[in-house]
């Protein structure tokens, strides 16, 4: 017999008992005299208390004697009725009583209710969960929001609670409000006197991203507080490389990137990593095999894209008051990360986009290290690198030959 049936063997066999239980009051018949006898029982012991109680207060007997004494009254009270307030046999083919109609009926109910949320809600269901039989229910936009205003209304009255704090700053920065994920996270640090690293790590990487990836300045400041407290942070060396690879102090990088690098790491991490040391001094070192890519010995020549962006026919209606336009060129074969960005606003959309050297992410990437790129436009509300559902985009694949000629560009997808 499998698992799964001895479990519900088991809980049919509970429910069974626990339904006869509750419906023993509809199944038990008691003879006339049983209510009278019942009554007699219970005044004779009520009695009998009294007369203990004067007992004990005349010094008659002692107040441990006292208790065994009602302890004994309440047993045979107790005694009696067990034995002879008994259900009447049946005699004869008497048809079944309304009592026990409705104490059978009583069991059913019971035991489809209780299988059925057992079902639907026990441990069964998480079963399947866990399986991915099903899925669980969506969680909607409202929903995160109601979750958010709760701990923001707790932390209100607990102000001190660093923890719900660091809670608070995680949830407003996975749902991409980064000033107030960073004002929470500055709770964290007021509370902490600034000695917690991941809490000055989650601050400076807030700020970071509401200052569109900018890592100078307060940003940096903070990533350089929690290297000094934990020198081994992984996400502070990761940042910490980045801000001097932007501030060109390109050793200070490679020597905290190294470091990150002897930690375990997502093999995607590891290899963006790799590219960006070898992309530094061409001299990956070897803790990974993952591929690097090695500039060129002489400096290339310098490259402008001429992007020419058109809106297909239809998406004009499609684009918000307010939304940002990013257009990007990463490497076709290299690193995920842009090696040039142009962001502006998207109404009106710009006949054409210069894409250069000037707007590398980091000056140890750019555009002319390249012979082949992948130029995409994306029409959004946030701006932000990674693609949500309803951007508007295009992409088009550029060669070094078509450098400094007009390229089209056409917006022609939505994303889902």
């Amino acid at each position: 017999m499998s698992g799964t049936a001895v479990l519900i063997a088991v809980m049919l066999v509970i429910t069974v008992l626990a339904a006869l239980n509750l419906a023993r009051p509809l199944w038990t018949r008691r003879d006339p005299q049983a209510a009278q006898r019942r009554a007699s029982n219970i005044a004779a012991y009520r009695q009998r208390l009294i007369e203990i109680d004067q007992e004990l207060a005349a010094g008659l007997i002692p107040a441990d004697q006292a208790q065994a004494v009602r302890d004994e009254a309440g047993a045979r009270l107790l005694d009696d009725v067990d034995h002879r307030d008994l259900p009447a046999s049946p005699v004869g083919n008497r048809p079944v009583p309304p009592r026990r109609r409705a104490a059978v009926l009583l069991l059913l109910v019971v035991a489809v209710f209780s299988a059925g949320y057992y079902y639907s809600q026990g441990t069964w269901q998480q079963q399947r969960l866990v399986a991915g039989e099903v899925q669980p229910p969506p969680v909607t936009a409202e929903d995160v929001e109601q979750m958010l205003a709760t701990l923001r209304a707790r932390l209100d009255s607990a102000p001190d609670d660093a923890e719900g704090w660091a809670m608070l700053g995680r949830a407003y920065f996975m749902t991409r409000r980064y000033p107030e994920s960073a004002q929470a996270y500055a709770q964290v640090n007021r509370i902490t006197q600034s000695r917690n690293p991941d809490a000055l790590t989650g601050e400076a990487e807030a700020l970071a991203m509401a200052g569109n990836r900018e890592l100078s300045g307060r940003p940096r400041e903070l990533f350089e507080q929690a290297l000094a407290l934990e020198p081994q942070q992984p996400k502070a060396l990761w940042y910490g490389g980045l801000a001097a690879a932007q501030a060109g102090d390109t050793a200070l990088a490679r020597q905290r990137w190294t470091a990150l690098l002897q930690q375990p790491l997502p093999d995607e991490l590891r290899t963006v990593l790799t590219e960006q040391l070898a992309a530094i001094d061409g001299s990956a070192p070897a803790l990974t095999a993952a591929p690097a890519i090695s500039p060129p010995s002489a400096t290339p020549p310098a490259v402008r894209l001429r992007v020419q962006l058109l809106l297909a026919q239809g998406m004009l209606a499609q684009v918000p008051a307010d939304a940002v336009l990013m257009v990007f060129a990463r490497a076709e074969q290299g690193p995920p990360m842009p090696v040039a960005v142009y962001r502006g606003a998207a109404t009106p959309l710009p006949s054409e986009v210069i894409l250069d050297d000037s707007m590398a992410v980091m000056p140890t990437m750019k555009l002319s290290q390249f012979d082949r790129w992948i130029v995409t436009a994306r029409i959004g509300r946030t701006g932000q690198a990674k693609a949500e559902s309803g951007d508007l985009q295009g992409s088009v694949v550029v060669g070094r030959d078509q450098a400094g000629e007009p390229l089209t560009l056409t917006i022609d997808q939505r994303i889902p």
